[in-house]
This record gives C-alpha cells, structure tokens and sequence, in this order.
C-alpha cells in the first residue's frame, strides 16, 4: 500500500478493496467472489490494531451511497468532467471517489489536505457541483442517503463575521442566494420563501439558520465565505468561543485576562473569539 498524506488515505484504500476490478468480465467474475464486504474489511479481528475510525468508516458508507450519484455526474455528456479531471488516468480510484463526494456531499463541501488528485478535482469544481445539482433536481439522491444533507434535514449554519460585515447585509445577500437557489428534499416540495426559513439562532450571536438545501449552493467557493463575511461553521464548534468570551460574567463583559485558542485548523473558533471579544470591547469599554 503507497504511502499518501492525504487525510482520506485509509477511506481511499478501503474503497478500492470494495470497488469493482477493471479486468475481463471472467476475470472479474472471479476476483468479486473473493473481494470481501465492508464490515468485514473494517472489523476483522485478525486487523484490530489496523481498524479504521468510526469516522473513515462513515465516510466510506456515505461515499458508497452517494457513489451512483457521483458516477452520473462524471459521466455525463460523454464522460466529459471524467476526463478533465484525470479519473481514468489516476491509480488510487478509491481516494479520488471519497474526495469527489466530500465536495460534492460531504459536511463542509470542501475537501481537506492537498495533493495532485484534490487539485485535478478543484479545477473542475463549478462544473462538477452544477452536473451534481443538476442531478439531484431531476433525479433525487439514492435511496437511504444523506448526501447535502436533505435526507436527516439538518439546517446550514452560518456565522457573521463582524469584523467584516454585519447581519443585517448578510441576510440580504443569503436572502437572495436563497431565492434564486429554491431546494427540494428528494423530490418534495419547493422549500417556502426565503424570508421566512432564514433566522437568527436563538443561543449563538451573529449564527443564522438557513435550511438544508442551502448546502448545495453555499459552499468554501461561495464569494461571501472568500471574502471572509460569513464563516461556514456549526452550532456545536460555536459554544467553545462564546464561553470564553461570556461565561464569566452576567452581563457578558469579558474577564480580565488572556485568551488562547489551543484548537487546530483552520481557525473557526479564533475568529470567532475575536470577534466577540470585539463586539464586548464596542459595548462595555
């Protein structure tokens, strides 16, 4: 097994023991006799100290879900977006799918790491999330996924960046992005007008709700997330600053100390931090 410093390298590698060979259909025939399930790949007890986490696990069931939906995309108009992203070209298959459905359906619509096969793909980003949108409205997803999450119907979280805008335009801006993109939940009906499914949370400043099928227009590519308006971030991953920055006093006046933010990549929870560290400074100081 090569070595790869992808950090979907182990959900790759499982998915290319799960895909179908390239040989002749006897051969293949054969080999898909031998070729083992997923839960048995992943908890073989003669493999315990090489078991995959839960998380690789997830990914590989959601990318095998989603796979149907994938492959139509990337093959459509004559294999056109197969071929201007390599697919055919690249050894590790199974890395390239799991990439291509943590674009297109994966919680945060972008794909983590670097390497040649994530910039084969980003080249063909715009194309590659208007053939999957363009499936999704005509067709539905594959029964008993969750891809964009319109199966379980989880809200799109979005957090304003004060320190570069304010709620009041973003709102606008999403209002209309919203108007111009109506979602569907697997064939059912168009959502109800934007105005009435966006809204303020009621626990976290500054978040907004919008509903699930935002996800499929409002991704890292999205002009207001560049330029750093709004932030792309879950209600859980916001109680961590807004703790620190309030859980001092009653009033929300900050303490009188330092903060750290001792978290990882790629900064979420520190710009949120200091925006509400700024927000405390214009109402208290």
């Amino acid at each position: 097994m090569s070595k790869s410093t992808s950090p979907y390298h182990e959900a790759g590698w499982i998915l290319n023991e799960l895909l179908p060979t390239e040989s002749s259909n006897n051969e293949n025939a054969r080999n898909q006799k031998q070729r083992r399930g997923l839960k048995s790949l992943a908890f073989d007890p003669k493999n315990k100290k090489n078991a995959p986490s839960k998380a690789t696990y997830a990914t590989v069931c959601k990318t095998m879900q989603n796979l149907p939906v994938i492959n139509a995309v990337i093959n459509a108009n004559g294999r056109k977006l197969r071929k201007a992203i390599g697919f055919d070209s690249v050894r590790n298959k199974g890395l390239m799918y799991v990439m291509l459905h943590e674009l297109l359906f994966g919680k945060y619509k972008s794909i983590r790491g670097g390497g040649k096969i994530k910039r084969m793909i980003i080249k063909q980003e715009k194309e590659l999330r208007k053939g999957a949108d363009e499936y999704i409205a005509k067709h539905g997803l594959p029964s008993g996924t969750d891809g964009d999450d319109r199966g379980v119907n989880f809200p799109r979280y979005v957090r304003v960046n004060v320190l570069r805008s304010n709620t009041e335009d973003v709102i606008k801006l999403l209002d209309e992005g919203c108007s111009a993109n109506p979602g569907k939940t697997n064939g059912g009906p168009v959502e109800e007008s934007s105005k009435s499914i966006i809204y303020a949370d009621a626990h976290v400043p500054d978040l907004l709700v919008l509903p699930p099928s935002a996800s499929s227009w409002l991704h890292q590519s999205h002009e207001a997330v560049k330029s750093g308006k709004i932030i792309l971030q879950d209600k859980s991953s916001c109680f961590s600053a807004l703790v620190m920055a309030r859980g001092h006093s009653n009033d929300g006046a900050l303490a009188d100390c330092d903060y750290i933010d001792a978290c990882s990549a790629p900064g979420n929870k520190t710009s949120h931090l200091a925006a509400l560290i700024h927000a405390s400074i214009r109402q208290h100081y």
